[in-house]
């Protein structure tokens, strides 16, 4: 009878480790956040320093930079994924979530030449979905705010010109990618060394 208690005890023990450590791989997705946050900073403030100087490769930033981060999310994206053991339920909720993500990113950028002006509204307000969703499924307060940082500036993007847009997007994902990024890998690491 002991040992059957011993059992079950044990049961629930690695029970326990198995949440934590699925919790664990979900909240270290900093990575993204940090890297994509960067690069779409870097990218609206040089489009708008070459915008102001005049320069006719105003646009070279995005050209150079998007690729690259693709390529950087892709290679680390895989090996992440030969990492992973376990796969939770809030994991393949966030592989749609993410896919989501993506088709109607593109898709606005697709139509960008349509959209005109509403295209870096667009794009904030589905920033504010992506991160809203990610924020409530990592239980992270500074990525919701953030989301809902992006929804409003989203909203007053579409009442500025486009050196403007620019500056609101780059404030959008500083507070909506960079900053809650850096929090959710500081709380990644606390949480690793404890």
């Amino acid at each position: 009878m002991e040992k059957e208690q011993m059992n079950s005890e044990e049961s629930l023990a690695i029970i326990r480790k198995m949440i934590l450590n699925a919790k664990e791989d979900l909240e270290d997705k900093s990575f993204y956040y940090l890297l994509w946050g960067w690069f779409v900073f870097a990218a609206c403030i040089i489009h708008f320093i070459l915008i102001r100087i005049s320069s006719p490769l105003e646009g070279i930033s995005w050209a150079v930079l998007m690729p690259v981060g693709a390529i950087i999310s892709l290679i680390y994206g895989y090996k992440q994924d030969k990492k992973q053991r376990v796969k939770t339920y809030i994991d393949e909720i966030m592989k749609y979530v993410l896919i989501a993500f993506l088709s109607s990113l593109f898709m606005v950028l697709f139509f960008m030449g349509k959209l005109e002006l509403s295209t870096y509204p667009m794009v904030m307000l589905i920033y504010g979905i992506w991160l809203f969703i990610s924020g409530g499924a990592l239980k992270f307060r500074p990525l919701i705010i953030g989301g809902i940082i992006n929804w409003l500036l989203g909203a007053v993007a579409f009442f500025v010109n486009f050196e403007q847009q620019l500056l609101l997007l780059a404030i959008a994902v500083l507070l909506g990618y960079i900053i809650p990024g850096h929090m959710l890998r500081v709380k990644h690491q606390q949480k690793s060394a404890a």
